[in-house]
């Protein structure tokens, strides 16, 4: 096995320090562990309340093999439990999250979160292209998918903690290299 490209070295490190979306981080090995990350959402040229998603980022070399990872990972029934909180003076506020559900063959809906956080699955939700590019994500030289948890259609600039726990098949997560990912959803023009 071939060491990954300096470049590609760089942006990982880039990509783990950063604390603004978009940002990515490894995931935590074992079912059941808490993942806790905070991270500022700044507002965007064009949105001063921009969508975000909270999923995973998969790369590789080849968009084949990329695209048979993601659809392995939607069909795997992996089990989240997010919960996204903006940070303010008084303390902590709970924010809604969303997530897409399967009605029928070829049509999703939205639905909202329940308080107790649990995300049954992932589903297809395209980054914003421009801001994972000024971010170093993906490295140069890579073919990408997201795939998301939960998703907030409008968030206020500020500070953001976010909880996520795997606990059902983080390997599956694993066995791809996915990496948690936070982003801005990608906007039609």
């Amino acid at each position: 096995m071939q060491s990954p490209p300096a470049n590609t070295s760089i942006a990982k490190e880039q990509s783990a320090m950063q604390t603004t979306v978009p940002l990515t981080r490894s995931l935590l090995p074992h079912d059941g562990e808490e993942m806790v990350l905070e991270f500022d959402v700044p507002a965007q040229p064009d949105d001063a309340s921009p969508p975000i998603f909270i999923g995973v980022l998969l790369t590789g070399r080849e968009t084949g093999t990329v695209a048979d990872a993601a659809d392995r990972l939607v069909r795997a029934d992996i089990i989240a439990v997010v919960h996204l909180e903006r940070i303010e003076q008084a303390g902590a506020v709970p924010v809604e999250l969303q997530r897409s559900q399967r009605v029928g063959r070829e049509q999703e809906l939205p639905v909202a979160i329940a308080a107790d956080g649990i995300a049954k699955g992932l589903f297809a939700l395209n980054a914003d292209v421009a801001t994972m590019a000024r971010a170093g994500l993906p490295p140069t030289g890579t073919v990408s998918e997201e795939l998301a948890f939960a998703y907030s259609t409008s968030l206020q600039a500020g500070r953001y903690r976010l909880r996520l726990r795997i606990d059902q098949n983080r390997q599956a997560l694993l066995d791809e290299n996915a990496q948690l990912l936070v982003a801005y959803t990608h906007k039609a023009k």
